[in-house]
């Protein structure tokens, strides 16, 4: 990683670029200064939104439309329609360890963000004059953004070094940490922040975390694992909260207030919407869309889905018609009259009633993972369910629903294909040069560099 953040730098937003190793921070000179942050509640509070606000910057990196746009490429789900190489890499899963949108959009920003989280853990733990809610909210808050952090960079690079405080000596030449032992730290992590956090949001329009958040995530791990009846469990308490509920028309589903957000980033610069909506939506009226839909994904809907009429466009330029994803629908607006209007949706309910349909499903309850099903298909405007299916048929049901409901949503598609075991089958026979080892991303070159003790994912050099 090529940042060197310290305590107070995660304060006041500051980035500086120029460390030598995996980690590098300052020595104990800033550390008083760091330590300072924590003093009050108004300090610390400041400290941990100012990560939030960091992790949606301009431009495309891991927690701002990276992992939707990359990991939709190397699925099946998104088309590049410019010529540019660098991107290009990711659709034809030709990744080299070199590619530098790889290592800055992916892995230096997410070691960059968990530095910040790991100062504000240990600022905030340290510290002994914060009053205890305050303290809970924003440990728990922490705790959740580290462990989305992982979560995400174990499903893209499979081993990744598990950094968990800031002390350079220990960080220097951090070799890879097993993946088991990543995602057995991420449920730890979630659930320390479901114990800390109240249901209740502490600012307005769900920006940031609350408990029903690192919950609606833990089931997302839980599903992940195989761990079925963990992953009912918290999916449930998620739909039974009597916080959310599915929008009716689709169309306000992606609306900062929509009622079916568990969790959104805030943007934060101005004229400027989401990175998803000014990547997609096409910049005129007869230009060509950046990325559109590939016709695996086109062929996934049905007739009359209303997400499809809702949530995608088409053009045709040149007699070729590209259709693109629509869920966000703004560009970026420098105009007097400019509203914001759509925050970047990390956690929705609908993903909820999909994982406890296949939590239910892999524990026998087909009735109840069918009637979860029903409850995405009704708003969707589609037929119910056959009641009589069996448990293989509803399982491709399950996931076809996924695809069709989660398309270009953090990567769930590539996700959804290595976590089932289908990534090889199903990519061999529609991507070009596919090879079994392209399921995970090659760790950068540069940061092998820096750092001799990471090792190579299989299948790169």
């Amino acid at each position: 990683m090529n940042y060197r953040i310290s305590c107070i730098f995660c304060f006041l937003l500051t980035v500086v670029p120029g460390c030598k190793k995996l980690i590098d921070v300052p020595g104990p000179e800033t550390q008083t200064e760091g330590a300072a942050v924590f003093k009050t509640d108004a300090s610390s509070t400041a400290a941990v939104t100012g990560i939030y606000s960091k992790a949606i910057p301009f431009s495309i990196s891991l927690l701002n439309g990276g992992i939707t746009i990359y990991a939709g490429l190397s699925a099946d789900e998104l088309i590049q329609n410019e010529t540019n190489i660098t991107i290009q890499e990711f659709f034809t899963n030709s990744l080299q360890s070199s590619n530098q949108l790889l290592r800055k959009d992916l892995w230096v920003r997410a070691y960059s963000l968990i530095y910040d989280i790991n100062a504000c853990i240990e600022g905030l733990n340290g510290s002994k004059t914060l009053t205890e809610s305050t303290r809970n909210q924003l440990l728990g808050e922490s705790y959740f953004l580290r462990a989305f952090v992982y979560f995400n960079m174990v499903n893209l690079f499979g081993d990744v070094p598990l950094v968990v405080v800031t002390d350079y000596v220990t960080n220097e030449n951090l070799p890879r940490t097993n993946a088991m032992i990543v995602k057995a730290r991420i449920k730890e992590d979630l659930t320390k922040a479901s114990e800390l956090l109240i249901p209740a949001y502490p600012t307005p329009n769900r920006a940031r975390i609350n408990k029903w958040a690192a919950t609606a995530l833990l089931a997302r791990v839980n599903l992940y694992d195989g761990n079925w009846q963990e992953a009912e469990s918290a999916a449930s308490i998620v739909i039974n909260s009597g916080t959310y509920s599915l929008e009716k028309d689709l169309n306000k589903a992606f609306l900062f207030t929509s009622n079916e957000n568990i969790f959104q980033l805030m943007p934060v610069a101005k004229g400027y919407n989401t990175t998803e909506g000014n990547q997609f939506v096409p910049a005129g009226t007869s230009s060509i869309p950046p990325y559109s839909f590939s016709n695996f994904l086109l062929s996934e809907f049905e007739p009359g889905d209303k997400r499809f009429t809702s949530w995608t466009r088409s053009r045709s330029v040149a007699g070729t018609i590209y259709t693109f994803p629509y869920k966000y629908k703004l560009r970026l607006d420098f105009s007097a009259s400019f509203v914001l209007k759509e925050y970047y949706v990390v956690l929705r309910l609908a993903e909820q009633y999909l994982i406890r349909a296949e939590a239910r499903v892999n524990q026998g309850d087909l009735p109840g993972a069918i009637q979860d099903i029903d409850s995405i298909r009704y708003r969707a405007g589609l037929p119910f369910i056959d009641p009589s299916v069996n448990r293989t048929d509803l399982l491709v049901a399950i996931r076809k629903e996924r695809q069709t409901e989660l398309f270009t949503e953090w990567g769930h598609r590539w996700f959804d294909l290595k976590r089932t075991k289908q990534a090889d089958l199903i990519l061999k026979g529609r991507k070009l040069g596919w090879n079994a080892t392209d399921t995970l991303y090659p760790i950068p070159a540069d940061e092998r560099l820096l750092n001799p003790a990471l090792t190579q994912n299989d299948g790169y050099n």
